[in-house]
């Protein structure tokens, strides 16, 4: 089955985390409970609020942060299992993040251990579903 990411973010997502409302914490467990609980899930991962760089290069240089130059901010990101984009992204449709005037981006992705992934299989599935 291939595998895809979904990242999800918003306009000041690294904000929200202590200040999200309990109910919505609840919907997002809910919801990557029971993609867990149907084997989709490969790994999920939060990003830590307002803890990380983001290196550049600028004049031959390297430059360390800031590493968020824009309003808009990732907050997690979820690696699942589906058989075709059209699949994933159904997936990404019913995330919580939407409540938050949030976004999902679906992105084809494949493990760095060798193994690959056709992506004309992919496009197929898709051409297909």
């Amino acid at each position: 089955m291939a595998k895809f990411m979904l990242v999800l973010g918003g306009t000041d997502v690294d904000k929200r985390g202590a200040n999200m409302h309990p109910e919505l914490v609840e919907r997002y467990m809910a919801w990557l409970g029971g993609l867990r609980s149907s084997g989709k899930v490969v790994g999920s991962f939060k990003l830590h609020d307002q803890a990380g760089r983001r290196l550049t290069v600028r004049g031959g240089e390297v430059m360390d942060g800031p590493f968020i130059e824009t309003k808009e901010a990732i907050g997690g990101a979820i690696v699942i299992e589906a058989r075709s984009l059209d699949e994933a992204t159904a997936i990404a449709r019913a995330c919580p993040v939407f409540e938050q005037n949030g976004y999902v981006e679906v992105r084809a992705v494949e493990m760095c251990n060798g193994e690959r992934q056709d992506l004309r299989s992919l496009e197929a599935a898709h051409e297909g579903a």
